[in-house]
C-alpha cells in the first residue's frame, strides 16, 4: 500500500469521525463532544504507544528514537509524512505534510478553528498519550497549525526535565 493509498483511507475515517463529532457536538454541545473525543483519543493512544514500544523491545525511548518511532506511525497510519525542521537536545520539531484530518474537515464545510480544536482534541491527544508511553517525559505538541490544506502544520515533540 502506498503512503496516498494510506492518506486516502485515513482521509474516509477521519471524515467519519469528524462528521460523527459534529453530531455530537449538536446534542450535547461542542465542548463535551471534545471531551468525550480527547479521551477516546487518549485511550486508543496509549494503546497504539504501548504497542509500539513492545514491537521495538525498548524499555524508555530518547528523544530521537521516540521521533523515528512517531514519524513511523504517522506515516504507516494516517499516510502523512513529515519533516525535521528543528532539533535540539529537548525538543524535535516536524512540518507535517498532508492531513488527514483537516481535508476530512474541508470535505465537511467546517472552519479552520473547529477542524484546529479538533485536531488538538483528537490527534493530538492521540499523540501525546502514544509518546508518553515510549518515554513519560515526553510531550507531543501542536505548535503551528495550519490555514489551508496546501500549507503545513509544525508539531513538536518535547522531552520535559
Amino acid at each position: 500500500m502506498t503512503v496516498k493509498d494510506t492518506f486516502n483511507g485515513a482521509k474516509s475515517g477521519m471524515l467519519f469521525m469528524q462528521a460523527y463529532l459534529s453530531s455530537v457536538a449538536g446534542e450535547i454541545g461542542m465542548e463535551k463532544a471534545l471531551a468525550l473525543d480527547s479521551k477516546t483519543c487518549q485511550f486508543l493512544g496509549t494503546a497504539q504507544g504501548q504497542m509500539i514500544k513492545e514491537q521495538a523491545g525498548v524499555e524508555e525511548a530518547d528523544l530521537k528514537t521516540a521521533e523515528n518511532m512517531i514519524s513511523s506511525m504517522v506515516e504507516e497510519g494516517f499516510g502523512i509524512t513529515s519533516e525535521v525542521v528543528e532539533s535540539s537536545s529537548n525538543a524535535i520539531t516536524c512540518k507535517m505534510g498532508r492531513c488527514p484530518v483537516y481535508e476530512a474537515g474541508e470535505m465537511l464545510g467546517m472552519e479552520n478553528e473547529a477542524i484546529e480544536a479538533g485536531c488538538k482534541s483528537g490527534a493530538i491527544t492521540f499523540m501525546d498519550s502514544a509518546a508518553k508511553q515510549l518515554n513519560p517525559n515526553l510531550s507531543y505538541k501542536l505548535t503551528r497549525f495550519r490555514t489551508s490544506a496546501d500549507d503545513c502544520c509544525e508539531e513538536s515533540l518535547v522531552l520535559e526535565d
